[in-house]
């Protein structure tokens, strides 16, 4: 039998133990430690408990940049080109989704993109990581439904609402107002290099990685004024990062509004009388170079670039050989033809190489060497005044033989052609305007005899644009004057008030003596009234004007072009205007001009 040990009732022996010095510091550390706790504790409860608590409420608020509407681009009577609407927004937290980039597939497939379009957008170092990131607009009704429902399993995404652009008249404009769309890191870099600042209370960046920018047209060239500055919100959030309530709220400010010299009227019945047409239609206030309308057909619709153009719409536009996406008007150059004869008939007579006496018998064609060059018809005789009215080429052949390739390069470049105008769009083409020197270092070629006949009737290497052609047309109106052609014609701020003006702008002049001018528009004026432009004449209103047919590939049909200014002896309007490959200037542009000169003159102008 095992025995319990004994206990003892109540009682308990004491045993005595010795401390050790090692004991003894062990106690003295951590009564040290304690000592340290103590301290610092007192220090961040009652030295610095205010500035601790700043701190914990900077971590449970945040600042979140909110983008200001962009500025409405109308046209010079107030109607509405270019406005705002708001649309569904879908964003996401890319700094929620940093931190969990396992939830990345998740996410991505409720909101139907690739993970790797999600993340690529979420790394971009350039945004702000604790800003909801936009990653879809124009959602529909019923997915931002469905989306705030599963609010609580995707607490990375935020349903809103915010402005988009939105262009009212489509096609009919798109080349002049271009387009917006996310800003590239490039755009932002450049106009993040902007010493303007939004707000010292934010110090919000004017731009942000999220942020619309023009891409074309007066969006680009006026980014600055369209752009307005960003305001913001001071929000409570969780610690997931969802927000609980607003605290402080500061409004942006609306960008600037933007005033084009266009009438919409006028640029509607350009549309209307080109369409079915590939080419341009440009007019201008030879005044001071506003430009009244401007057209390049085929066109597009710029609603498709916001947000985002899909992939299926915008490789159709890209590979389009009619080229939509082209501004005709100012991107594409060709020969003139005969247009170009007016000013070379000036030349002519400014140099006194001719008289308004001068003749030539035209026999249908024109020998110089070995080579026959062909009139477009048998005139025989014919004075000055009829070589413009009849657009006669045999008396240009000597004409041009008479001035040399170089006089003909000179007179071209000061009226302005193989040079960019200056107007207020991107990507302006130069044309081109050739000499001797050209073809030699370019084409590393001499320059031969036949070529110069063919320079004097606005063939050959020379190309120029339509708007070029506009302005070339201003400048005989005006006799020698010619104001740079601009589309914006005011600034004004969001209310209405005035901030910039802009001012007519004399690029270049041409001296000759009055009655010079008066024999080249007396011809020009016939060429309507009995010559080879009928169909441009307007009731009651003298139209000064040339047509001309350029050839540019053997066997296929010509350009068709047209320029005419009216009234020819107090002009208020300069008009160019171009069809690819339609034939006859006589017989397309010309009827094309002549029906948009009788609607201008009807709307009162």
């Amino acid at each position: 039998m095992i025995e319990r040990p004994k206990r003892y009732l109540g009682i308990r022996r004491e045993e005595k133990r010795v401390i050790t010095g090692r004991e003894y510091g062990m106690l003295l550390a951590v009564l040290v430690v304690l000592s340290l706790l103590t301290a610092r504790l007192w220090y961040l409860q009652i030295l610095n408990g205010e500035e601790l608590a700043a701190r914990a409420e900077l971590v449970r608020t945040r600042l979140l940049r909110v983008p200001p509407p962009r500025g409405l681009i109308v046209d010079r009577n107030g109607r509405v080109l270019a406005t705002n609407r708001a649309q569904i927004i879908v964003s996401v937290i890319p700094d929620m989704l940093r931190r969990n980039p396992e939830r990345i597939p998740l996410v991505a497939q409720r909101l139907g993109m690739q993970p790797d379009e999600l993340r690529e957008l979420i790394e971009n170092p350039k945004i702000n990581p604790y800003t909801p990131l936009a990653v879809q607009k124009g959602v529909a009704f019923e997915q931002a439904v469905d989306l705030l429902e599963s609010q609580y399993n995707l607490p990375e995404v935020e349903v809103s609402l915010q402005a988009m652009r939105r262009y009212p008249h489509g096609k009919l404009f798109a080349h002049l107002l271009g387009y917006v769309g996310q800003i590239s890191q490039e755009e932002l870099k450049e106009y993040s290099a902007r010493p303007e600042e939004a707000s010292d209370w934010l110090s919000m960046r004017l731009y942000d990685g999220t942020d619309f920018v023009g891409k074309n047209g007066i969006e680009r060239a006026y980014e600055p004024y369209l752009h307005g500055k960003p305001g913001g919100e001071q929000v409570e959030v969780t610690p997931l990062g969802k927000r609980v309530r607003t605290l402080q709220e500061f409004e942006p400010t609306p960008g600037n509004r933007v005033v084009l010299s266009v009438d919409l009227r006028l640029q509607q019945k350009a549309f209307e009388l080109l369409q079915g047409h590939i080419g341009a239609l440009v007019a201008l206030d030879p005044r001071t170079g506003e430009v009244l309308a401007m057209v390049s057909q085929p066109s597009f619709d710029p609603n498709l670039f916001v947000p985002r153009i899909p992939n299926h719409i915008w490789r159709p536009l890209i590979n389009d050989p009619r080229a939509p996406l082209n501004n005709r008007a100012i991107q594409s150059a060709y020969a003139p033809g005969s247009i170009f004869k007016p000013i070379v008939a000036l030349e002519g007579l400014k140099r006194g190489l001719i008289t308004t006496q001068t003749g030539v018998t035209c026999t249908g064609s024109y020998r110089a060497g070995a080579r026959t060059f062909r009139c477009w018809r048998r005139h025989g005789y014919v004075d000055f005044y009829n070589s413009i009215a009849l657009s006669c080429d045999v008396f240009y052949y000597q004409l041009a033989q008479k001035l040399g390739p170089d006089n003909l390069a000179q007179l071209s470049r000061a009226f302005g052609l193989g040079e960019r105008t200056g107007i207020d769009l991107p990507h302006e083409r130069r044309g081109l305007v050739p000499d001797t020197q050209w073809k030699r270092e370019v084409l590393k070629q001499p320059w031969y005899g036949g070529e110069t006949l063919n320079y004097g009737i606005g063939q050959g290497y020379l190309t120029i644009t339509p708007l070029q052609g506009a302005v070339m047309t201003m400048g005989i109106a005006n006799r020698g004057v010619m104001y740079r052609p601009h589309l914006v014609k005011e600034i004004r701020t969001p209310d209405g008030q005035l901030l910039e003006t802009i001012e007519p702008e004399v690029i270049r002049r041409y001296e000759a003596s009055p009655q010079h001018w008066d024999a080249v528009i007396e011809g020009m004026v016939r060429v309507v009234e009995r010559g080879t432009a009928g169909a441009a004449r307007v009731p009651g209103v003298r139209v000064a004007g040339k047509t001309g047919s350029a050839e540019f590939r053997k066997g296929g049909k010509t350009h068709a072009w047209f320029i005419a200014f009216a009234p020819a002896e107090n002009p208020r309007v300069a008009i160019c205007v171009m069809a690819e490959e339609a034939g006859g200037g006589g017989a397309i542009a010309a009827p094309i001009a002549g029906q948009w000169l009788r609607y201008f003159f009807e709307l009162g102008y």
